[in-house]
């Protein structure tokens, strides 16, 4: 909800482009070019339903926890629900068109046994550094400080969740600002952070089902 008296109009072009942006701010650009698909969106209630590849959700569900932001201002996305159907492969979808004659052939489609690797939350609650959504995030020269990051987000308590979260992700871009070639250059010229340091309550963000809260100016300064 916005602090001001202004009915926002936000259409679902511009509330995914703000979704994108907040992942360039965070991970770069090359980060940012992922394919995010709307599959819902309420315009009065500021919440979306998405589709995102799977390999891409924790970057985006970490992006929106540190940098969302509405004409200038931050914002929070509020995560309602994540499901797996909702994320999507890494390549394209695939559309197959049946006839009538098809429909009337029995089905010889058989369901394959339950994929027994584990999600990226383990049964008993522990994250499973090993799960291939998180797209190496969790190895390399930048793999520690990206678990301390993560970890503090999954275990925190914190209302918003992960707002103590700040100074470690903070850390986690500093160590990739030192690898440019391989986390995105663009990371070194990146200090949206440093704009953020004074706003570490504001937090986090969503993929499967989001809410943008705006927490921006409650006036604006006129001319």
């Amino acid at each position: 909800n916005f602090t001001d008296n202004v009915d926002y109009e936000i259409s679902p072009e511009y509330f995914k482009k703000n979704i994108i942006s907040s992942i360039k701010q965070l991970f770069g650009e090359v980060a940012a070019v992922v394919d995010i698909d709307i599959l819902k969106y309420n315009s009065k209630s500021k919440r979306a339903i998405l589709r995102v590849p799977a390999d891409h959700y924790v970057k985006i569900r970490s992006s929106l926890t540190l940098c969302g932001s509405y004409v200038g201002d931050r914002c929070v996305y509020t995560i309602h629900k994540a499901s797996p159907i909702l994320l999507g492969p890494g390549g394209k979808d695939k559309v197959i068109f049946a006839t009538e004659e098809d429909h009337k052939v029995p089905s010889t489609v058989t369901l394959p046994a339950p994929d027994p690797q584990p999600g990226l939350i383990m049964p008993n609650g522990d994250i499973n550094w090993n799960c291939p959504c998180l797209g190496g995030m969790a190895t390399g020269p930048c793999g520690v400080e990206f678990r301390n990051a993560f970890s503090c987000f999954h275990y925190s308590e914190a209302d918003p969740k992960g707002s103590d979260c700040y100074d470690l992700f903070k850390t986690m871009q500093n160590c990739m600002q030192n690898y440019p070639t391989l986390y995105n250059k663009d990371l070194a010229d990146d200090d949206d952070f440093s704009t953020m340091d004074t706003d570490k309550k504001d937090t986090p963000g969503n993929v499967a089902t989001t809410t943008a809260e705006n927490k921006g100016k409650s006036e604006k300064k006129s001319s």
